[in-house]
């Protein structure tokens, strides 16, 4: 169960360093692309987040309050 505590912790880090780079890079290509990758990791979180909240309920373990929760990012423009 840690390692998937620490994936997902891992996978949301990882999305908020590529929204950073998507905003402080001015090529808009770049922007892009790591916008699209900010995306699909957050996904993955959002997916191993289930995982893990079935497995908790499964095993009566109830730790998910100290998962970071998902910040929505500001529309694009």
């Amino acid at each position: 169960m840690a390692d998937l505590k620490e994936k997902l912790d891992k996978l949301r880090a990882d999305a908020a360093d590529l929204v950073l780079m998507s905003r402080r890079t001015s090529d808009s290509q770049k922007r892009a692309l790591f916008e699209r990758l900010a995306d699909e990791l957050a996904i993955e979180a959002l997916e191993l987040e289930q995982v893990v909240k079935l497995q908790n309920r499964r095993s009566g373990h109830s730790d998910m309050d100290k998962v970071v929760p998902l910040q929505a990012r500001p529309d694009r423009r």
